[in-house]
């Protein structure tokens, strides 16, 4: 875990996408980061949780507790629903 009050709402490696645990007001959860190589350019250096996308400076006054552990597998169907359009 970072020190953290110099949070800035950015993962550690945020070239790379991935989930990661943060807790803010709604409390502790996963959110997913797009990095530089998520598909999507305007898409990129935001943070996903379902349909809301919150910037890095959304969550700088929340606590980044690091990475989550996920198979690569379950990562790739949570990253497939996130992409599939909504109704």
């Amino acid at each position: 875990m970072r020190d953290l009050e110099a949070w800035d709402g950015r993962p550690d490696n945020p070239e790379k996408s991935g989930w990661h645990w943060i807790e803010d007001a709604d409390g502790l959860r996963p959110l997913l980061w797009r990095g530089d190589d998520w598909p999507e350019r305007v898409d990129r250096g935001e943070w996903q949780d379902g349909c809301a996308v919150l910037s890095a400076r959304d969550l700088s006054r929340g606590k980044y507790h690091g990475p989550l552990a996920m198979s690569s597998h379950i990562a790739a169907l949570h990253r497939r629903s996130l992409l599939a359009p909504r109704m």
